[in-house]
């Protein structure tokens, strides 16, 4: 058998490598003949060829996908943004979703410390305000839970996530507001009130998170109408109930300065005192929520001692469990305990 004819039989289904190898050749004599007359590969092996570069493409991609795993504090962190300011998204022919929250210069500090507790993630912050994570499964799975037709949705189960104090503090501290009410009797009195701002989610999708929240963190937010976005938003007037979310919160909303009128209560109705000396703080100030006395110190580091648990030791003392998980760790830290 010549080679043209070996070529003929064999060309459509055999690699030229291995028919230039057989018959002496070059690959490109191979090909050169294949094309003065005419042959051509066969439907099935283009197939198979089309196949094998795909299949190998794949390989090298799946090898290339950095290998992170964020622990229940980032994912919290995480989550806690895609219910604020932040968003799940492809580019272009991508194959993974990626993390995206764009924010303005003065927000810069608290976008700094989120990239910070992030940045092991492949977080970092772009030229243009924008906090931005790699495309990574771990995106798209999260796209997967919190988008239905491609609209960010709550559901039962993807509030689930939400489960540390971190990521509600981050939930506030994208869309939540405190603000120091006034009335207007004579005798001005002030109360404060936290607002979730959830407006891009329905009054369904807000009671989800209002009952979640409460069973979660014991903390209860009362649903109201908005005139704006998909008209509710969630919010704390009681008193007892705006100083254990603030409890909650404060760990972290604390580390960033810049936020520091999100839940410095005492500061702010300083603020407003010198603005308006007819303001009566008398009935206001209870330190029983405003702070730990030395006595109430006293008792969390005995209980804690004699083996109390943390939510023992916040029910003897009408605390939030959370704020009390905070303070134990604070004295901790103080080598107090």
């Amino acid at each position: 058998m010549d080679k043209l004819e070996y070529i003929q039989k064999y060309y459509p289904n055999t690699d030229n490598k291995v028919l230039a190898q057989k018959l002496g050749i070059t690959e490109q004599s191979v090909r050169r003949l294949a094309s003065k007359y005419g042959i051509r590969k066969s439907p099935d092996y283009i197939r198979k060829q089309h196949e094998s570069l795909t299949n190998a493409r794949k390989e090298k991609y799946i090898a290339n996908i950095p290998d992170i795993h964020p622990n229940n504090y980032q994912l919290n962190i995480i989550v806690g943004s895609i219910l604020g300011d932040g968003n799940l998204s492809y580019a272009p022919r991508g194959r993974n979703a990626f993390y995206r929250e764009h924010f303005c210069q003065q927000q810069y500090e608290y976008r700094f410390w989120k990239c910070a507790q992030l940045r092991n993630l492949g977080f970092k912050i772009n030229r243009n305000n924008t906090l931005q994570s790699i495309s990574h499964p771990i995106f798209s799975d999260l796209y997967e839970k919190f988008y239905i037709n491609k609209h960010k949705t709550i559901t039962y189960d993807n509030i689930k996530l939400l489960n540390e104090p971190v990521g509600i503090a981050c939930l506030y501290m994208d869309d939540g507001s405190l603000v120091i009410s006034k009335n207007n009797k004579h005798n001005i009195t002030v109360n404060p009130i936290i607002t979730l701002y959830t407006l891009n989610f329905s009054k369904e999708e807000n009671m989800i998170m209002q009952e979640h929240i409460y069973k979660t963190f014991n903390v209860k937010f009362n649903l109201k109408k908005h005139p704006d976005g998909k008209k509710y938003i969630l919010t704390i007037g009681k008193r007892e109930e705006v100083f254990n979310f603030l409890d909650i919160v404060r760990p972290y909303v604390s580390q960033i300065a810049s936020m520091n009128y999100k839940w410095d209560i005492e500061k702010r109705i300083d603020d407003e005192c010198k603005k308006d000396k007819r303001i009566n703080t008398r009935t206001f100030y209870n330190r029983k929520f405003l702070s730990y006395t030395d006595e109430d110190i006293d008792k969390i580091i005995d209980m804690k001692q004699n083996g109390y648990k943390d939510k023992d030791i916040a029910n003897r003392l009408n605390r939030s469990y959370w704020g009390i998980v905070w303070k134990i760790r604070d004295l901790k830290s103080k080598n107090m305990i």
